[in-house]
């Protein structure tokens, strides 16, 4: 559910992500960092772009009901298939950052732990001082990946660019969750050269594609819909103008 003109933004050479810089990429769930951005930190790392990952939420409610895989050995598994994608890019060791928010429950705006969580990126931020950082669409409809953006956008980044890309916005989007020409430009990246290696790293995520869990019915599946929508030789973002 993307708006008809963004189909005909010009798409940029894939090594355009030089002029990124240092840059660190924020997913609420392991698996949103393969799905959204798995070709630019593939780029990235073609291009030997010093690239940080950061995983905001502990993944513990993709299978609420596991016998099998309570909260702790499911967070465990979802931080490691998050590090198998992660390699699998070019990005390992120290690069990878894990916040463990609970899952659904990320501090947003409204809520008593939002300033701490704003302060902890603070830190992280002041530390790594990248020039370029990619967060959800503000509007992206999951709450942790608002929330996401909402602690990015309150947060002192030392005037590194914000970079929003869409997750959900196609599958469960609805009209007003839509970017509009006013709010934002829109910019594409070919992927071409490093689309296999995306979906290989997709394909990390196990828990979130087979029955790799088989103990809770009502557990978590990626979609085939929504699998393909991400199989495309391109990757887009989302900038507020200025």
């Amino acid at each position: 559910m993307v708006p008809h003109s963004r189909k005909h933004t010009t798409i940029l050479p894939g090594k355009f992500v030089r002029n990124f810089g240092h840059t660190l990429i924020v997913a609420p769930h392991a698996d949103d960092e393969s799905l959204g951005c798995g070709g630019l930190i593939a780029l990235l790392s073609k291009y030997r772009q010093p690239v940080h990952l950061l995983l905001v939420s502990d993944g513990t409610l993709s299978h609420p009901n596991s016998k099998e895989y309570p909260a702790e050995k499911l967070r465990d598994l979802r931080e490691y298939e998050f590090k198998k994608a992660a390699a699998i890019l070019g990005v390992t060791g120290d690069q990878l950052i894990f916040t463990r928010y609970k899952d659904r429950s990320v501090p947003h705006e409204d809520s008593p732990g939002f300033q701490k969580a704003v302060d902890n990126i603070d830190g992280i931020l002041s530390q790594l001082r990248p020039a370029s950082i990619f967060v959800p669409w503000r509007r992206d409809p999951h709450p942790d990946h608002r929330a996401t953006w909402q602690i990015f956008n309150k947060a002192n980044r030392g005037g590194a660019r914000l970079y929003e890309y869409p997750i959900w916005l196609q599958q469960l989007g609805d009209e007003p969750d839509l970017p509009t020409n006013e709010e934002v430009d829109v910019l594409k990246i070919d992927i071409s050269p490093v689309l296999e290696i995306k979906q290989k790293a997709i394909a990390a995520h196990q828990s979130q594609l087979t029955d790799l869990i088989s103990d809770d019915p009502a557990g978590f599946r990626l979609s085939p819909d929504m699998l393909d929508q991400f199989n495309v030789p391109y990757e887009m973002f989302f900038t507020a103008k200025k």
